[in-house]
């Protein structure tokens, strides 16, 4: 059986290794002793105890910050004691599974060496020693598992936190970033590894949350070049965040309780209000048509108008299908203006009708007919003139005749208005 046994068995202080330490060639060569007397279990249970150990210490040479982020949102212990004075004391409080969790995250653990621990876990709960089974692990079972887990994990090296997300931490949380110092940092986001800019956001993300200066504002300048790195899904996660500040204000753990107002803020900035859920989204736009809607009845208040309309512009032209006509009457309310004409605000919220859908189009002109808000003031010539100006620049949008009939018949009734 010897020569079947694989490396990490048969000579785990071998050269092979240079990632392991005194205490994982110990535990590995006494796998090796309860392997060849026959205790597979038990030698089962040394190789997990040896992989923990080693993923234990390259998530510290990596970063344990970065770990910590990651594993956010992971259920299960995640309280790492940065005063320990051992390994074994620092992680006492960090569940397994949410180390594999992590690691695997991290990239620090390839998916295959993941799911062969998540294999060895099953084993230590369903075949271990403490555990009547009756498919016992056998010898077969701890060669595989050992091999797969010398090339996936025993073999790599550890990494290298100068040339990962984890560089970023400490400048970003040390000092205020101006000059070439943000260039150079800006530059080294953009130039992450796939993996990294998810790592990177989450960073960013919970330093957003945070709001502590430094760090904070360091961040929103950085952030927009991991927004432009970061895929729909990591995107989704910011307003995902958002929304769950809203449902539960428990959650957030900052000082002055406003991480929900600075994630806001910073989608705002990098045009990403579209990645918050349709509920929490309905609300600002709603908030904002209100704000419109004061300035339109406010007298002489164009200027009120436009300092309106450039706050709903902000957000940009995602209003959700739950909140469209709330917010789209203010709107045409406004393109139409009164009787003594228009003010700048319809400049300003031009987006709003550019971006409209086939859909959003037709319910822009069934609002000319039946909505009274868009009705209110369509008795005067002016505003009369703008109705009718909209709906014909709307008409060539529609791709059938049946829809360019109905922009035929709203424009009548504009003008029987």
């Amino acid at each position: 059986m010897t020569e079947a046994l694989p490396a990490l068995l048969a000579s785990p202080d071998d050269s092979s290794f240079p990632v392991l330490i005194d205490r994982e060639s110990e535990l590995l060569m006494q796998a090796r002793r309860l392997f060849d007397g026959g205790f597979y279990d038990h030698s089962l249970l040394d190789i997990w105890n040896a992989a923990v150990c080693n993923m234990r210490r390259r998530v510290e040479a990596y970063g344990v910050d970065i770990f910590q982020s990651t594993v956010k949102d992971e259920s299960g212990r995640k309280k790492f004691n940065q005063d320990g004075d051992t390994l074994a004391e620092r992680w006492s409080g960090v569940d397994d599974l949410v180390l594999i969790a992590g690691c695997t995250r991290l990239g620090l653990l390839n998916k295959k060496a993941g799911k062969t621990l998540e294999m060895i876990n099953w084993m230590r709960n369903h075949a271990s020693p403490s555990h009547n089974s009756d498919d016992p692990v056998q010898a077969d079972d701890v060669i595989a598992l050992a091999l797969i887990l010398q090339r996936n994990l025993f073999e790599k090296p550890l990494p290298d936190p100068g040339h990962s997300a984890s560089s970023l931490f400490e400048p970003v949380r040390r000092s205020p970033l101006t000059g070439d110092g943000l260039s150079t940092l800006q530059d080294q986001v953009r130039g992450l590894r796939s993996p990294d800019v998810r790592v990177a956001f989450g960073f960013m993300l919970d330093l957003i949350c945070a709001g502590v200066d430094p760090a904070y504002s360091n961040t929103v300048q950085l952030f927009p070049a991991v927004w432009e790195r970061a895929n729909d899904d990591l995107k989704r996660l910011a307003g995902l965040r958002y929304h769950s500040f809203g449902v539960d204000p428990d959650s957030d753990e900052s000082s002055d309780k406003k991480a929900r107002d600075r994630i806001l803020y910073i989608l705002t900035q990098v045009g990403g209000i579209q990645f918050i859920p349709d509920g929490a989204r309905a609300a600002i736009y709603r908030r904002a048509a209100k704000l419109l809607a004061a300035a339109k009845d406010t007298s002489y208040g164009w200027k009120a108008e436009e300092e309106a309309a450039k706050s709903l512009a902000q957000f940009g032209p995602y209003v959700p299908a739950i909140a469209f006509v709330e917010v789209y009457q203010e709107i045409l309310a406004v393109w139409c203006g009164n009787y003594w004409g228009v003010s700048d605000a319809q400049v300003i919220l031009k987006p709003f009708i550019d971006q409209l859908t086939v859909d959003q189009i037709r319910n822009v002109v069934q609002m000319f007919i039946e909505n009274e808000r868009v009705r209110s003031e369509l008795s005067q010539s002016k505003p009369c003139r703008q109705a009718v100006t909209l709906l014909e620049a709307l008409r060539p949008r529609l791709p059938l005749d049946a829809h360019k009939a109905e922009v035929d018949a709203a424009i009548r009734s504009v003008e029987e208005a």
